[in-house]
């Protein structure tokens, strides 16, 4: 850590001592006129934005945006966009840029950080400069010190990178002088959307289910009078009802001027 710490400081006082010429701005990128070509240069761009600054400011993302274009317009790199994103892809080592070769790609974007990115790089195809950048073609975090960051010029910290330009007249507005191709390599790997999410909220599913009518058996109502109890059977060890005896209608008596009704 205090290594690091001792380098970020030499870094910026190399940056505060830098020439004049290392504060060149490039001039404003022109891209294809071609729809298709364009929109492929946007995509490419756009994923250079997002996998490698997503979690930045604007400007750390406009930062990145200028680095790839001046790549574009430097003999020492192809001279498209998904040309010098893509560079090195096709080997385990060596891409340019990292997420083109570990993997970073097989997860899903997300979608409000992608859109960002697409509006940042796509003001950059417009013509947009970033001027802190200045002519610079590589960068690193400044979590790292990697083994060519001596080789090259510091020229500005934005956000979490330092950006350099190349040493001597290869870092100077003169030796920016490749025309960008009107051809735009097929080159991009399609992104993949992430889940939609909730934002937090719960979201309840709501499924139909059928309903399905039950048939009921009715049994039949049986009746029964009030009698003597069941019998139980002789021999069968279960009870029998016996049929109720008929009841005679009731009869009245005159008992001490009162009647009686009297039944079976």
């Amino acid at each position: 850590m205090r290594i690091h710490f001792r380098f970020c400081l030499a870094l910026l006082s190399a940056v505060a001592a830098a020439p004049a010429h290392a504060s060149e701005a490039a001039e404003p990128f022109v891209a294809s006129r071609d729809p298709a070509m364009r929109e492929r240069s946007l995509e490419c761009l756009a994923q250079a934005v997002y996998y490698e600054a997503r979690g930045e400011s604007d400007d750390g993302q406009r930062a990145v945006a200028q680095v790839v274009l001046n790549r574009v317009r430097h003999p020492a790199y192809p001279n498209s966009v998904c040309g010098v994103v893509y560079q090195g892809s096709g080997r385990s080592t060596g891409c340019q840029f990292s997420f083109t070769c570990d993997g970073s790609m097989n997860a899903g974007i997300e979608p409000y950080a992608w859109d960002r990115a697409r509006r940042i790089a796509d003001a950059a195809l417009a013509g947009a400069v970033y001027r802190p950048v200045g002519l610079a073609t590589n960068y690193h975090t400044t979590a790292i010190n990697p083994y060519w960051a001596p080789s090259l010029v510091p020229q500005t910290v934005v956000s979490a990178h330092i950006f350099y330009r190349r040493p001597g007249g290869s870092g100077t507005a003169d030796a920016f002088n490749q025309a960008p191709s009107e051809d735009e390599p097929d080159a991009a790997v399609p992104v993949r959307q992430a889940s939609p999410r909730s934002g937090g909220r719960v979201v309840q599913a709501h499924y139909e289910i059928p309903l399905t009518e039950i048939p009921v058996l009715e049994r039949p109502v049986r009746e029964r009078t009030i009698g003597p109890r069941r019998a139980a059977a002789s021999g069968s060890g279960r009870s029998v009802s016996r049929a109720a005896p008929s009841r005679a209608a009731p009869r009245a008596v005159i008992q001490g001027g009162v009647r009686v009704y009297r039944g079976s």
